[in-house]
């Protein structure tokens, strides 16, 4: 037996959940209107416990397992009736198609002369469907008993016998009294249950009430993980007092302000002269590091020098050298440590040295001390920048940073910001790893594209400000 509560605004949508869920056939124990019970203010609820039978819901499943998608979608949206009928055709046809064939009997049939013999025979048949209804009585009569209350009574004298109910009821009492008995027992069963289901609306899993479901919908539906997200709705419910939730731009406001509070953002994110990018292939570093050095060259008027490492990837210090030819800044390739303290000396009046390092996976020891054995000697206090596409999972995310953990980096640049729709995963990643975020690329152009994290940037992306800023403008 599945019993459910379900939640909704409307008792329509309510009953569309059980339809959807626990089919046609669902028995409905119990129904409750949430409006009393936190004045007028905000929106009401309506609460139904809804019950069915394994049997049914597998019946149910069933059917649906064999219908294409589209079709599954009409059945879905279909009256209860419709999809009783296609459920009864469908169990139907496969129970057929599935029954071994009839066998021959070998017997012969009874001659229509022969009437005493005939007669003979459907009495058989009757006595026989006689006791078969006098035996399901008994069984209902015993299963009664059963499921009464057990109440201590006096003892009586014995009385004398009742007197014995005929045996020819019909089967249509037959199979009511049967029902009956089926419906004692699901309440029965009902009542032993302990009262504490689990609600269908989002993050209720995480105990996340119901009027704080749309906004964590609205977290995990931008890229935020479940878990970070029910951590800050629960703190939300902490905190607020019950009718103040009901105001859904008051929630909003409030779970906006405790997100922007935790984003950590790069202190002085041009600090320190050596800079070094690195990060997995196809990240996005050799990007982010024309853009930071175009960015500062053309407004912050500083002298920039650009390196490479990245001698493994065909034209890649190529590239790079374009590029600096391109600024008229300083250009070399660093082969090992040893390089860096011939070239740092000739760079004295550099501001800044900006290193683009090659793509790897890190998956094995080879490729960490191979990347160990080319960055900045210790001395240089070099600052060393994970670079992650925004477009990157959220379990690759995690992964990759755990992996780029031995190079001791100190914050992390997003780049690929406009083809990206998941910009929670940017928030995933800093509370993770508890680092601070360095910059964004939001696009191709160079140095347009290109800003230092803020923490109103991020709340931007995640919250979809701006674009409803834009609807409401054209709107006007």
């Amino acid at each position: 037996m599945q019993v459910k509560k379900f939640e909704a605004r409307t008792m329509k949508e309510a009953l569309e959940m059980v339809k959807t869920q626990l089919g046609p056939d669902a028995i409905i124990l119990s129904a409750r209107d949430n409006n009393k019970s936190f004045g007028l203010v905000g929106e009401g609820s309506v609460e139904i416990t809804a019950a069915v039978s394994e049997e049914t819901l597998q019946k149910k499943k069933f059917a649906e397992s064999k219908l294409r998608e589209q079709d599954r979608q009409r059945f879905q949206a279909s009256t209860a009736r419709q999809q009783k009928e296609l459920i009864t055709k469908m169990v139907e046809k496969h129970v057929q198609k599935n029954q071994p064939p009839a066998q021959i009997t070998q017997r012969r049939y009874i001659d229509i002369e022969d009437e005493n013999e005939y007669a003979r025979q459907q009495k058989m048949s009757e006595e026989r469907v006689k006791n078969a209804a006098q035996r399901a009585l008994h069984a209902f009569q015993e299963q009664e008993q059963n499921f009464a209350p057990k109440k201590a009574a006096p003892v009586k004298p014995a009385a004398a016998p009742a007197p014995a109910k005929p045996a020819g009821e019909s089967p249509e009492i037959i199979a009511l009294k049967s029902e009956i008995a089926n419906l004692r027992q699901v309440i029965t069963q009902f009542q032993q249950m302990p009262q504490s289901f689990v609600g269908a609306h989002p993050g209720a899993d995480f105990g996340i009430s119901y009027d704080l479901s749309s906004i964590f919908e609205k977290l995990t539906r931008s890229g935020m993980a479940p878990e970070i997200a029910a951590d800050i709705l629960t703190q939300t419910q902490e905190t607020l007092p019950p009718l103040k939730i009901k105001n859904k731009a008051l929630v909003e406001a409030f779970v906006a302000r405790r997100v922007l509070d935790a984003i950590k953002i790069a202190q002085n994110p041009t600090a320190g002269k050596i800079h070094c990018f690195v990060g997995p292939a196809g990240s996005g570093k050799t990007s982010a590091l024309i853009k930071m050095a175009s960015h500062m060259v053309v407004r912050e008027r500083k002298k920039v020098a650009i390196f490479t490492t990245d001698t493994f990837k065909v034209g890649a210090a190529d590239q790079m050298k374009i590029y600096a030819q391109i600024l008229n800044v300083p250009f070399s390739v660093i082969r090992n440590q040893n390089d860096w303290h011939n070239l740092m000396r000739y760079l004295a009046n550099v501001d800044c040295v900006l290193v683009d390092f090659a793509g790897l996976s890190l998956k094995n020891n080879e490729e960490i001390n191979l990347l160990r054995s080319i960055l900045p000697p210790q001395a240089l206090n070099a600052n060393i920048h994970l670079t992650m596409s925004a477009n990157t999972k959220d379990v690759d995310a995690i992964e990759l940073g755990r992996r780029y953990s031995v190079l001791g980096y100190k914050d992390v640049v997003f780049t690929s910001l406009d083809e990206s729709t998941q910009h929670g995963t940017i928030y995933n990643f800093m509370k993770r790893f508890d680092i601070p975020l360095h910059s964004f690329g939001i696009g191709s152009r160079v140095p347009e594209d290109f800003e230092f994290a803020t923490k109103e940037r991020l709340l931007d992306l995640i919250f979809n400000i701006t674009k409803f800023k834009q609807q409401d403008s054209e709107a006007v």
